[in-house]
């Protein structure tokens, strides 16, 4: 019983000593295993170069990516931007007409410039002069392929310019119109409106196409020519020169002396059949010995 104990304990220390014998030559192998395999980067360090190969430029923008991965999911990315027509492509050097029809089909441009369609833009409160110079930069917009809402904003930022220098315009005209009007009115007083009248009469000996070429003629500084004091004289003292009678009897166009008498034969008209409202209306009168006054000149200029 004793050998048979004895035996059987004898058995199992040499099965345990076996079994720590294999631990360690387990553990050894691994140890040697984590030993002499030897890890490397799954890149290489020069994995740009090795793409680029020869190409300096090509190197140089990979070297915006910090990986392959990165270079990958960028290109990834363009792809889809481009599938999504975000990115469009880009019109070759030297393109052949029928490349640049496709290419500005792909962006959306029309064939020909008068096809742009500028929407709240109203093309037939243009003048002439107007007109022209749109169709002019619709032109020059096409050549450069110009996009649809590329030629909108510059058409709207043009209006919205020359809708605000229009109306600064018009504030400086009223602005030295009610100057020269407060000037003349205290330097020819009660005159003011006959020499006003007197301007409108030798207006209208003009031909009409130059009368209102005079009436919107600007001078240098940008002012309306009939915004100065001194036009304004001067044109009164052509008016007086010409007609004496003027600033009575503005001329229409006329005999200045035929028209002073019909004036004349008016007044005597009321003379005779109502003298009370003459003798009451002391304007009338003078009025009266004015154009007596301006026929005797006249008369005198006709002998």
């Amino acid at each position: 019983m004793s050998d048979d104990v004895d035996t059987s304990a004898q058995a199992d220390a040499t099965a345990i000593d076996s079994a720590d014998t294999d631990i360690q030559v387990d553990a050894a192998v691994k140890t040697d295993v984590k030993t002499d395999i030897k890890t490397e980067p799954y890149w290489k360090d020069d994995w740009r170069k090795q793409i680029a190969k020869d190409d300096d430029k090509y190197l140089k923008q990979l070297g915006r990516y910090a990986s392959p991965e990165a270079l990958a999911d960028a290109l990834r990315a363009a792809q889809k931007r481009i599938s999504s027509g975000e990115l469009k492509s880009t019109l070759p050097k030297d393109a052949t007409p029928e490349e640049i029809t496709a290419w500005r089909t792909e962006n959306g441009i029309p064939e020909t410039p008068d096809k742009y369609q500028i929407e709240g833009f109203d093309v037939t409160k243009l003048d002439e002069a107007g007109k022209a110079q749109y169709e002019g930069f619709l032109t020059q917009a096409h050549a450069a392929n110009l996009k649809p809402e590329q030629v909108k904003a510059v058409v709207e930022y043009q209006a919205k310019y020359e809708q605000e220098k229009d109306q600064k315009q018009y504030d400086k005209d009223e602005q030295d119109r009610t100057a020269v009007v407060d000037k003349l009115n205290v330097e020819w007083g009660a005159g003011y409106r006959a020499n006003i009248n007197a301007i409108a009469g030798l207006l209208t000996t003009f031909p009409e196409s130059v009368r209102e070429a005079v009436k919107g003629a600007r001078l240098e500084d940008g002012s309306l020519l009939f915004n100065n004091p001194d036009i304004l004289k001067g044109f009164v003292a052509v008016a007086l020169k010409d007609n004496p009678a003027a600033t009575i009897a503005p001329s229409s166009g006329g005999d200045p002396l035929k028209n002073v008498e019909g004036r004349i034969k008016e007044i005597e008209t009321v003379m005779e059949k109502d003298r009370k409202s003459y003798n009451k209306d002391e304007k009338m009168q003078a009025e009266y010995r004015d154009l007596i006054d301006a026929r005797i000149k006249l008369s005198k200029r006709a002998a």
